[in-house]
């Protein structure tokens, strides 16, 4: 991998540089984070115990396409919440089980005009954030692609995509910071809709969870596309019952990606590698928390799935059976690397 740290924007004002708080030291958050500082913002990473003391040593980016870079622990702070006190804009990338506690945390510092961004995972984040904290901007926010922590200083990007956010004047900042590095960044004025195009991607977490093997190697089974697809099937089903329209997070129209799925293997790899760019490293978050002995967020995900049908008269049983199965790996602390084939005919049994 080549050295190859990005520089910050000559032609942007440094007066208007916000000072970012990233709330949940992460994958994401030290990613994001991370390659903000590098781009030459201030940036504030809340964390505790070893991923604290490992940034007193430095934090390590890298991503799939060959870039390398290093950051020297003069570049960023770290270190409790009180940090987010002055910060002009906070990034929240903790777990969705997290939001309430963590911002509970942050109700407790923040300033008055700051303004709170959600990267995390599922649909209802956002709901729960504004009601912890009121009378702050919250925006929604997706992050459409995939982080592997590789140590607790060191995070490596397994697939290519952008930031999306929604629009505002925090977001534009944000923006022009990123234009000047290696980050992409866009505001989408249609973020909700953005975000349940999301969600159609992580469906696929809880089955990375079951089959115990990285991403490129789970996608090459038609057993695990197939349960994806089904799983993505009832959530297309649930959001045209409610009257929403999802926006893909990725080139494929969402209503495309499940027919895409069930392609044949030779013809589904050629489709997949001309929209999305991904090394084999790459694992799906649900899988860090399971190696890391953290909770599960299936129930944020394909469990968001169950109750919008619910609500809508319906119901996601391959969703459901996901959902059983991941509290199952967590309870056991380890995948029970299912076969495609025999996931997939659990799948078949529970949909009728």
């Amino acid at each position: 991998m080549r050295a190859d740290t990005p520089q910050p924007d000559p032609s942007s004002n440094p007066s208007r540089r916000p000072t970012i708080g990233i709330m949940g030291a992460g994958a994401i958050g030290l990613y994001v984070g991370g390659m903000l500082a590098a781009s030459g913002a201030q940036v504030a990473f809340v964390a505790r115990g070893v991923t604290l003391a490992s940034l007193s040593r430095g934090l390590t980016l890298t991503r799939y396409d060959g870039f390398h870079t290093t950051l020297k622990p003069e570049r960023y702070r770290a270190g409790g919440v009180e940090l987010l006190a002055r910060c002009d804009i906070i990034l929240f990338c903790t777990k969705s089980g997290d939001t309430e506690t963590a911002a509970a945390e942050l109700a407790g510092v923040i300033g008055p005009t700051a303004t709170v961004i959600s990267l995390q995972n599922g649909v209802g984040n956002v709901d729960v954030l504004k009601a912890c904290l009121s009378g702050h901007q919250i925006i929604a926010g997706s992050v459409p692609f995939n982080v592997v922590r590789l140590s607790p200083n060191a995070v490596h990007c397994a697939m290519e995509g952008t930031v999306l956010l929604g629009s505002s004047a925090a977001t534009e900042l944000l923006v022009a910071i990123a234009r000047g590095g290696r980050l992409k960044m866009a505001a989408r004025a249609d973020i909700e809709a953005v975000q349940w195009g999301k969600l159609l991607l992580n469906l696929n977490n809880g089955l990375n969870i079951l089959s115990g093997v990285p991403l490129f190697q789970q996608f090459r089974d038609p057993g695990y596309r197939q349960v994806l697809a089904m799983a993505m099937g009832e959530l297309l089903a649930a959001l045209d019952a409610a009257g929403i329209k999802p926006v893909g997070a990725t080139r494929t129209n969402p209503r495309l990606i499940p027919r895409v799925l069930r392609l044949p293997t030779p013809v589904f790899q050629v489709v997949a590698r001309q929209q999305l760019k991904m090394d084999d490293t790459a694992r799906s978050s649900s899988w860090d928390d399971l190696m890391a002995g953290k909770s599960a967020e299936t129930r944020f995900l394909n469990g968001a799935v169950c109750r919008l049908a619910e609500s809508h008269g319906r119901t996601a049983p391959v969703n459901a059976l996901i959902c059983d199965l991941v509290d199952a790996a967590f309870a056991a602390g380890t995948s029970p690397e299912l076969p495609g084939s025999v996931l997939l005919a659990k799948a078949r049994r529970v949909s009728g």
